[in-house]
Protein backbone atom coordinates (compact mmCIF):
# COMPACT_ATOMS: atom_id res chain seq x y z
CA UNK A 1 0.00 0.00 0.00
CA UNK A 2 1.23 3.30 -0.82
CA UNK A 3 1.64 6.65 0.96
CA UNK A 4 0.38 8.50 -1.21
CA UNK A 5 -3.89 9.39 -0.58
CA UNK A 6 -6.17 9.96 -3.04
CA UNK A 7 -7.94 12.94 -3.78
CA UNK A 8 -10.92 12.14 -2.72
CA UNK A 9 -9.56 11.23 0.64
CA UNK A 10 -7.68 14.68 0.85
CA UNK A 11 -11.19 16.63 -0.24
CA UNK A 12 -12.76 14.40 2.89
CA UNK A 13 -10.29 15.66 4.96
CA UNK A 14 -10.27 18.50 4.31
CA UNK A 15 -14.26 19.10 4.36
CA UNK A 16 -13.40 17.58 8.28
CA UNK A 17 -11.56 20.34 9.11
CA UNK A 18 -13.84 22.81 7.60
CA UNK A 19 -16.91 21.41 9.32
CA UNK A 20 -14.71 21.00 12.54
CA UNK A 21 -13.34 24.76 12.43
CA UNK A 22 -9.60 23.36 12.09
CA UNK A 23 -7.46 24.94 9.48
CA UNK A 24 -7.45 24.31 5.94
CA UNK A 25 -5.05 21.39 6.03
CA UNK A 26 -6.39 19.25 8.90
CA UNK A 27 -4.44 15.93 7.86
CA UNK A 28 -1.24 18.21 8.34
CA UNK A 29 -0.99 18.18 12.13
CA UNK A 30 0.11 15.87 14.27
CA UNK A 31 -2.01 12.61 13.91
CA UNK A 32 -1.13 12.19 17.53
CA UNK A 33 -3.10 15.20 18.55
CA UNK A 34 -5.40 14.36 21.32
CA UNK A 35 -7.59 16.92 20.26
CA UNK A 36 -7.87 16.05 16.83
CA UNK A 37 -8.66 12.59 17.33
CA UNK A 38 -11.50 13.97 19.72
CA UNK A 39 -12.91 15.97 16.66
CA UNK A 40 -12.71 13.39 14.22
CA UNK A 41 -14.59 10.70 16.79
CA UNK A 42 -17.12 13.91 17.23
CA UNK A 43 -17.56 14.31 13.58
CA UNK A 44 -17.77 10.36 13.40
CA UNK A 45 -20.61 10.19 15.85
CA UNK A 46 -22.73 12.95 14.22
CA UNK A 47 -22.45 11.56 10.94
CA UNK A 48 -23.36 8.09 11.92
CA UNK A 49 -26.59 10.43 13.87
CA UNK A 50 -27.04 12.23 9.86
CA UNK A 51 -27.11 8.64 8.67
CA UNK A 52 -29.54 7.42 11.10
CA UNK A 53 -31.81 10.14 10.88
CA UNK A 54 -31.76 10.14 6.63
CA UNK A 55 -32.39 6.79 6.56
CA UNK A 56 -35.51 7.32 8.64
CA UNK A 57 -36.58 9.91 6.47
CA UNK A 58 -36.24 7.95 3.19
CA UNK A 59 -38.34 5.51 5.12
CA UNK A 60 -40.79 7.73 5.41
CA UNK A 61 -40.67 9.24 2.15
CA UNK A 62 -40.61 5.55 0.46
CA UNK A 63 -43.72 4.64 2.24
CA UNK A 64 -45.84 7.69 1.32
CA UNK A 65 -44.58 7.22 -2.08
CA UNK A 66 -42.96 10.34 -2.66
CA UNK A 67 -39.81 8.76 -5.16
CA UNK A 68 -38.26 12.26 -5.91
CA UNK A 69 -37.87 12.74 -1.82
CA UNK A 70 -36.88 9.27 -1.22
CA UNK A 71 -34.47 9.03 -4.21
CA UNK A 72 -33.00 12.26 -1.93
CA UNK A 73 -33.00 11.47 1.21
CA UNK A 74 -31.67 7.75 -0.14
CA UNK A 75 -28.65 9.20 -1.65
CA UNK A 76 -28.03 11.77 1.73
CA UNK A 77 -28.07 8.93 3.96
CA UNK A 78 -25.50 6.46 1.98
CA UNK A 79 -22.97 9.96 1.90
CA UNK A 80 -23.35 10.17 5.71
CA UNK A 81 -22.74 6.60 6.15
CA UNK A 82 -19.86 6.78 3.30
CA UNK A 83 -18.53 10.07 5.24
CA UNK A 84 -18.98 7.95 8.98
CA UNK A 85 -16.87 5.35 7.45
CA UNK A 86 -14.12 7.48 6.14
CA UNK A 87 -13.76 8.94 9.66
CA UNK A 88 -13.89 5.94 11.43
CA UNK A 89 -11.08 4.32 9.03
CA UNK A 90 -8.99 7.78 9.56
CA UNK A 91 -9.50 7.22 13.44
CA UNK A 92 -7.89 3.70 13.64
CA UNK A 93 -5.08 4.93 11.36
CA UNK A 94 -4.33 7.56 13.81
CA UNK A 95 -4.94 5.14 16.83
CA UNK A 96 -2.59 2.45 14.97
CA UNK A 97 -0.12 5.09 14.55
CA UNK A 98 0.47 5.92 18.51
Amino acid sequence: MTDEITLEERLAKELAGRLLGCTDDIAGEDEGDDETLAELEHMRDVADMAYAALSDLALHCHNRREDVAWGIARRAAEDAHALATFVGDWIEDMEDED
